[in-house]
C-alpha cells in the first residue's frame, strides 16, 4: 500500500469495484486492471482520483476498453483532471453495435488518386488503380444504412487544418497528436462529423459524442488509422464514385439534414 498513489487506493475500493460492476459485471476486473495500470505508469497518478473515476466511468458505460494500444477509448490527464476521450476505433465499434450501418469507410484521399469532387451532391472520384502516391488531397467518411441511405463527406486538408486549430488547444503542442498523428486524427474528424450528423444516433453514440466533445478543448489521443478499418473495403479495382443516395424511408432517429454545421468535435 505504501507505493500506491492515492488514486489507485480509491480504484481499489470496495465502493470503487461495486460502482464498475453494475456497469460492467464479468468485464469489471479486466477494466479496472488496465485502469490501474494507466495510473501507475502515466501521468494520471498526478490528477484528481474522482475525475478519473469518472472518466473511466465513461468508457466503462460504453462498454469501450481504455488500454491504449487498442485504440478504443483513452483516460488522459490533462492538468490536474482526467479526460475521457474516444478512439477512432471506438466510433466505429459504436456505429457496428448501432445495427443500422452496413457499410463504413473513412480515410485519406492521395493527391494523385483524387480526381473530383461536387460538393453539392455530394460524389467523390477517385481512382484507385493508380498506385498511393506520398501527397495528400483530403480525408473522406462514407456508410450505408440499411434502409439503402449513403452519405459521403470530403475535407480537404485545409479544412481539416482549419478545423484543428480553432477546436483543439493542444493542436500546436509537438506532443499534440494533431501533429505527431496528423492522419489519425483527420480521419477521426472527419468521420465523426458524419457519424454525428447524419447516421441513426443510438444512445452510446449520443453519449460518446457528448462525453468527447467536453474534452474537445483538451488534449486529443487517437490510435494509429489503417485503410482496413472499415465494415465493408471500398473497389479498389477501378476508378469509383461514392455518391449519396436517399431511400423512401429512413430510420425515426436518423437525421438529414440540408447543410452541415461544424461543431468542436475533437
Amino acid at each position: 500500500m505504501a507505493n500506491q498513489t492515492p488514486t489507485q487506493v480509491v480504484l481499489k475500493s470496495d465502493a470503487a469495484k461495486r460502482k464498475f460492476e453494475e456497469v460492467l459485471g464479468k468485464k469489471t476486473n479486466g477494466f479496472v486492471g488496465s485502469l490501474l495500470s494507466l495510473v501507475g505508469s502515466t501521468n494520471l497518478k498526478n490528477v484528481d482520483s474522482n475525475s478519473v473515476m469518472t472518466a473511466a466511468m465513461k468508457a466503462a458505460t460504453l462498454d469501450l476498453p481504455i488500454e491504449p494500444s487498442l485504440g478504443f477509448a483513452y483516460v488522459i490527464p490533462y492538468g490536474r483532471e482526467a479526460q475521457f476521450q474516444i478512439g477512432y476505433k471506438g466510433l466505429i465499434q459504436l456505429a457496428i453495435r448501432s445495427g443500422q450501418v452496413t457499410k463504413l469507410n473513412a480515410g485519406p484521399v492521395y493527391e494523385n488518386q483524387f480526381i473530383k469532387y461536387d460538393n453539392l451532391f455530394e460524389e467523390l472520384e477517385i481512382d484507385f488503380t493508380i498506385p498511393k502516391g506520398t501527397e495528400i488531397a483530403g480525408y473522406f467518411a462514407s456508410m450505408e444504412l440499411i434502409n439503402g441511405f449513403r452519405k459521403v463527406i470530403y475535407w480537404d486538408k485545409e479544412q481539416v487544418l482549419a478545423h484543428g486549430k480553432r477546436f483543439s488547444k493542444s493542436f500546436s503542442r509537438s506532443s499534440s497528436p494533431w501533429q505527431t498523428d496528423f492522419d489519425a486524427m483527420a480521419t477521426k474528424t472527419v468521420l465523426k462529423a458524419m457519424l454525428s450528423t447524419y447516421a441513426p444516433l443510438s444512445t452510446e453514440m449520443q453519449q460518446a459524442i457528448v462525453a468527447d466533445n467536453e474534452s474537445a478543448t483538451h488534449k486529443d489521443v487517437t490510435p494509429d488509422v489503417t485503410d482496413d478499418l472499415v465494415l465493408e473495403a471500398v473497389d479498389e479495382t477501378k476508378t469509383d464514385v461514392i455518391e449519396e443516395q436517399g431511400a423512401p424511408e429512413a430510420p425515426q432517429e436518423a437525421t438529414k439534414p440540408e447543410t452541415y454545421e461544424e461543431l468542436p468535435l475533437l
